[in-house]
C-alpha cells in the first residue's frame, strides 16, 4: 500500500491519476484515495466511503479497471460527513441506483439539510439524500453497523464477519501505528476514545482505516492494545 504524506487533514491531495488495484482479501478492494474507499465484491457490490470530490474520478477509474460500473453498485455506505469521505458521493451516485446508507444522525449533514457544526467546519459537498438510516447493531448487506461517534456526531464503522474485517472509517487511523484521530478534527475527543474501546470488544483479524495502511492479520489485537492505553 503506497501512502502519501498529507499537508493537512483536509488539505492538498497528492495521489497519482491512476489507482493501482489493491485486493486486501478475496473480494475486498482497498482503493487508495485521499481517504480510503473500500469495495466489497462477492455476492454483493458495496462501496464504503467516496473520498473527496477530486477523487471521484479515481474511484470510478478503479471500478472500471475491475470491470464494475457505478450502476452495478447496490449500496454506498458513508461512515461520516467529512468532505474527504462524502465529497465524491454525488458524482459516483449520479446515474447509479445504489442506495446511500449512513447513520441517522449524519444523514441530514450528508444531504446538506443541516449545517455541520463540528470540525472541519460547514460542509461544501453537493448534498445527496440518504436512503437507508442506520442504527447501532443493525445489519445491512451482511455488514453490522457499529456506532462510533466522537470523530463526528454520527460516525460509524462496519463489521464484515464473512471476511473477519473491520471497516473503521475514522474511528481510528493507522499512520505510524494504530492510534486515535487527530483531536483537532474530533467533535468529541473523549467520546472518540470510548468508541475505540467499543471496537476492541469485537473479534476481527483484518481492518481498513480511512487514513493509513490496512491491516491483514492481527488487527483486532492492535485495536485492543490501543484501547488499553487510552
Amino acid at each position: 500500500m503506497i501512502l502519501h504524506s498529507r499537508k493537512e487533514y483536509l488539505g492538498e491531495c497528492l495521489w497519482p491519476s491512476r489507482v493501482a488495484p489493491m485486493e486486501l482479501l478475496k473480494g475486498v478492494h482497498v482503493i487508495e484515495t485521499y481517504a480510503t474507499t473500500t469495495l466489497l465484491v462477492d455476492d454483493r457490490l458495496i462501496l464504503v466511503d467516496t473520498s473527496a470530490d477530486a477523487d471521484a474520478g479515481k474511484v470510478m477509474d478503479y471500478l472500471n479497471q475491475i470491470r464494475v460500473k457505478p450502476k452495478d453498485l447496490s449500496t454506498i455506505f458513508i461512515t461520516h460527513t467529512h468532505p474527504d469521505h462524502v465529497g465524491g458521493l454525488a458524482a459516483i451516485k449520479h446515474g447509479s441506483p445504489a442506495k446511500v446508507a449512513a447513520h441517522r444522525i449524519e444523514a441530514d449533514f450528508i444531504a446538506r439539510k443541516r449545517v455541520y457544526d463540528g470540525p472541519s467546519g460547514p460542509q461544501s459537498h453537493p448534498g445527496t439524500a440518504v436512503d437507508v438510516l442506520l442504527d447501532d447493531g443493525q445489519k445491512v448487506d451482511g455488514l453490522e453497523v457499529i456506532f462510533t461517534p466522537g470523530h463526528t456526531r454520527g460516525s460509524l464503522s462496519l463489521f464484515d464477519a464473512s471476511h473477519s474485517l473491520l471497516i473503521a472509517g475514522d474511528a481510528a487511523r493507522n499512520e505510524s501505528g494504530v492510534q486515535p484521530m487527530d483531536d483537532r478534527y474530533n467533535v468529541d475527543p473523549k467520546q472518540h476514545r470510548e468508541s475505540i474501546k467499543k471496537l476492541a470488544k469485537f473479534h476481527f483479524e483484518n481492518a481498513v482505516f480511512g487514513h493509513g495502511a490496512a491491516i491483514k492479520g492481527g488487527a483486532g489485537a492492535k485495536i485492543a492494545d490501543l484501547a488499553k492505553h487510552l
